[in-house]
């Protein structure tokens, strides 16, 4: 009698188990977001680096992860100026290293930051239109102690956070 009444409380709850599963390993995505109708492509120029910041590879890391992310997720194809139908043009404005957020007993810093700031704006080519024209900025934090290192670290990470800004801001502002 058990087995009957098992078999038909897992009979009942396997649609709800199987629903849930598969709602469950939907990830989300920008892909398909309602950006205007005629944008079927963007271009995305080699950002302009005014920081002054030392690291001669900044600008072509950002630009990079950039395009990998509107690669990743394929609202937008990748095109060349000519034939875009919008261009995101950009500016690193500044980075700041070594910014001091957690502080140890005696006045020793125990995590450091490097915000950066940019300056994007977004152009409709087919309108001829200046989309949004902002300033964005991002900070990725790393430990006191890993020195340079460290730094770099601070660095992925804050341009991680910007190119995420960026993306959103672009397919998914409307």
């Amino acid at each position: 009698m058990a087995a009957l009444r098992s078999f038909w409380i897992i009979l009942y709850l396997a649609p709800v188990f199987l629903g849930a599963v598969s709602l469950g390993g939907c990830a989300y995505s920008f892909t398909g977001a309602s950006v205007p109708a005629h944008w079927k492509s963007i271009a995305i120029p080699l950002f302009d680096d005014e920081s002054n910041f030392g690291q001669p590879s900044l600008r072509e890391d950002l630009t990079n992860k950039l395009i990998e992310k509107f690669q990743q997720d394929n609202t937008l194809q990748l095109a060349d100026r000519s034939s875009a139908n919008v261009e995101l043009r950009g500016v690193i404005i500044s980075v700041l290293a070594d910014q001091p957020i957690a502080v140890a007993q005696g006045a020793q810093a125990t995590r450091l930051q490097v915000t950066l700031k940019t300056r994007v704006k977004l152009i409709d080519h087919t309108t001829n239109k200046e989309v949004w024209n902002k300033d964005f900025t991002a900070t990725g934090d790393y430990s006191a102690a890993a020195g340079p290192d460290g730094r770099l670290l601070g660095l992925e990470t804050a341009l991680e956070n910007l190119t995420d800004d960026l993306l959103l801001e672009t397919v998914s502002a409307w």
